[in-house]
């Protein structure tokens, strides 16, 4: 009994792994090149059934791990391979190969925490586990686009010939405008702002994202501890 058991769910495992071959590279592009359609997407299929819902895409927090696995993988088959981590929080945290890839996915999800928090202050909603979950998923589907991008950019910046390496830079530009971009068109679009007014509030709300994850990355890395024992 228990072998058919470990039998029955690698059967659902496997097929479920062979799905995300055809369903990964479909989200990615889709949410790419139309991303006010996937937030729309997203909005409808929270409206199904949990058993029903991303039939058709991963769904969003799902498409974002599955990217910093392949940003890891990029990072690992680069010749460069992960940069060491000398602090003692971080040898903590990126000590195995599950801890690095659930403390980047919770790093990246600041962008969509604080996206989400801020697109429920537009429309004054209050903040709970039912209405955050829309403007949560739609960043995740924006992010992984961003996290893929940046990562490749950061693969050409350490491993490029001599005298290539500003080759990440537009790079890095590309992803976060990208970012930017389809952040202003859905908050344009189902927040009903004017073009301005999303963009502003998309660059505020990144902005305190990256200050607090460069905060994170300073108590994680621990930067400035060596001036300090200086």
């Amino acid at each position: 009994m228990d072998f058919m058991r470990i039998l029955q769910s690698l059967e659902e495992f496997l097929y479920e792994a062979m799905s995300w071959v055809v369903f990964y590279p479909r989200a990615i592009i889709r949410t790419f090149r139309h991303p006010v359609a996937v937030a729309i997407y997203t909005r409808e299929q929270l409206a199904q059934p949990r058993e029903l819902q991303f039939s058709e895409l991963i769904s969003p927090p799902l498409l974002l791990i599955l990217t910093v696995v392949l940003a890891h993988l990029i990072e690992l088959g680069s010749p460069h391979g992960m940069q060491a981590v000398h602090s003692v929080m971080g040898k903590e945290l990126f000590s195995s190969e599950q801890g690095i890839i659930a403390t980047r996915s919770l790093i990246y999800c600041i962008f969509a925490l604080l996206g989400a928090f801020s697109w429920l202050r537009l429309i004054r909603k209050p903040v709970n586990r039912d209405t955050l979950r829309e403007p949560f998923y739609v960043h995740c589907y924006l992010l992984a686009p961003f996290v893929l991008g940046i990562s490749v950019a950061t693969a050409v910046a350490l491993n490029a010939p001599s005298g290539w390496g500003w080759l990440s830079a537009p790079l890095y530009l590309l992803s976060c405008v990208w970012y930017a971009w389809a952040q202003t068109a859905i908050y344009a679009r189902l927040l009903h702002l004017s073009k301005l007014r999303a963009w502003l509030q998309a660059c505020r709300v990144n902005l305190v994202a990256t200050l607090v994850i460069l905060g994170l990355a300073a108590v994680i890395f621990g930067f400035g501890q060596g001036a300090a024992a200086g």
